[in-house]
């Protein structure tokens, strides 16, 4: 079956599959305890674990095995795979080791432990195949237990460094679901740009703010995918593709709706430079007796085969789009041209202003790029701080530096949602207009 499935996948034009260690299956640890609860050992069910690299790791060669296995089939057709490492999450559930049920699997000092041997034995045995081309930490990690800021920075430190130490030449693939741009939350953009390689988006419009209000088909959803993809990299300071993408079914509208959607939003992703678009997921789930298929009704149909094996519409739209890009006389598109940076702050909805600050800009023919207040300036011709929302939203000396830019030629756009803007007034010496100021006011105090 996995051999009939990468012949499809090939045959069908597909490049890059995303593949997953799901983590209880490479990793199935049970633990013994005795006397009040203390932990006696690790096993394989009863077995004690083997006296082997593998072994030693928690690790189930026969697993290790399969995966070699899947990913020669892979070779053979000319796909090149992306591998998931800590995947205990997929689908709504979470498949984590016996041994550690009871336990936070981001922070428990135990569990990193074991996660550790994982990432390092399992890039250590497949590391020589040339099939995979880059190693994902894992899917939606950040999904699988609560943790702070510094706990979701070390977790994926203590991943990547483990990937690092055996092969330091492959990149690292983020693979978190919905960053945070404030630097100070869990699972920021800025602390897994600083630790990975790539970052990555799940643009998912039925789970997104603002991208729900309206048919898939339409305006925001079509942009979502290259909205949210600059957004990370902006922010982030690292690329960013849109690693899972789809329509959630037929839930959401018919083929053709679905096709709609997914054309304009290729066509947006390549325009930008966004480097590729993974849709979720090949096939149908053939077995909805499974959880968390068997409740999880939208799970079940978002392949671009069907049970059968067919191909869906949605499947010929993405290799429609590969045939027009690969006939262009160029390689590659020139950089964007980018007119104005958008500046996001503290204690706003910073997706919001995001979002809202890119489709108003390409409604009036500009481009905008992303970038975090507190981060070093970068050289705009236009600055937007758009929807202000609290008082301390700027630091003083970010606001001195982005008022030397204004100085010098450069123009501010300032929208206000209820902050209090007293510094700024008292900050600037001369009437707004003289130095390229464009205030919108909403609610205002003074």
């Amino acid at each position: 079956m996995v051999a009939a499935d990468f012949v499809q996948l090939a045959g069908a034009g597909l490049t890059t599959v995303r593949v997953f260690a799901l983590w209880s299956d490479f990793q199935p640890l049970e633990q013994t305890s005795g006397y009040l609860g203390e932990i006696k050992d690790y096993r394989h069910g009863e077995g004690l674990l083997p006296d082997t690299a593998a072994g030693r790791a928690g690790m189930d060669e026969c697993m290790l095995q399969r995966f070699r296995l899947m990913a020669d089939e892979a070779l053979k057709n000319g796909v090149q795979l992306i591998a998931g490492l800590i995947t205990g999450w997929m689908s709504g559930r979470l498949f984590t080791p016996h041994a550690f049920t009871n336990l936070n699997v981001l922070t428990d000092p135990e569990v990193l432990r074991w996660q550790m041997r994982f990432a390092r034995c399992f890039v250590e045995t497949l590391r020589d195949h040339p099939a995979i081309v880059a190693w994902d930490l894992g899917n939606e990690c950040n999904c699988m237990a609560a943790a702070t800021a510094a706990e979701s920075w070390i977790w994926t430190s203590v991943i990547a460094t483990a990937i690092r130490a055996v092969d330091p030449d492959r990149p690292i693939v983020s693979g978190m679901h919905s960053l945070e741009a404030d630097p100070r939350k869990a699972w920021s953009m800025a602390g897994q740009g600083e630790l990975t390689d790539f970052l990555t988006t799940h643009p998912y419009p039925p789970y997104t703010r603002f991208c729900d209000h309206e048919a898939i088909s339409t305006l925001r959803p079509q942009l979502h995918a290259t909205i949210e993809s600059l957004y990370y990299a902006g922010v982030g300071g690292k690329p960013c593709f849109a690693e899972e993408m789809g329509s959630m079914g037929s839930t959401l509208g018919s083929d053709e709706i679905v096709v709609s959607f997914v054309r304009p939003s290729l066509y947006s992703l390549w325009a930008h430079d966004c480097r590729a678009m993974l849709w979720w997921c090949a096939y149908d789930i053939v077995d909805p007796t499974r959880a968390p298929y068997d409740s999880a009704v939208n799970e079940r149909e978002l392949g671009l085969f069907r049970t059968d094996r067919s191909a869906k519409p949605v499947l010929h739209a993405i290799a429609d789009f590969k045939r027009v890009v690969n006939k262009l006389p160029i390689a590659t598109l020139p950089p964007r041209i980018i007119d104005a940076t958008c500046l996001l702050t503290q204690g706003q909805d910073q997706w919001a202003a995001a979002q809202s600050a890119f489709i108003l800009a390409k409604l009036a023919g500009a481009d905008v790029a992303f970038h975090w207040f507190g981060d070093p300036l970068p050289e705009s011709p236009i600055y937007l701080l758009p929807g202000l929302c609290v008082s301390n939203a700027l630091s003083h000396l970010r606001w001195e530096a982005l008022l030397a830019r204004i100085k010098t030629g450069a123009t501010l756009y300032i929208s206000i949602d209820d902050a209090a803007l007293v510094e700024i007034i008292d900050a600037v010496p001369h009437p707004f207009h003289e130095m390229g100021f464009h205030c919108l006011c909403g609610k205002f105090e003074s």
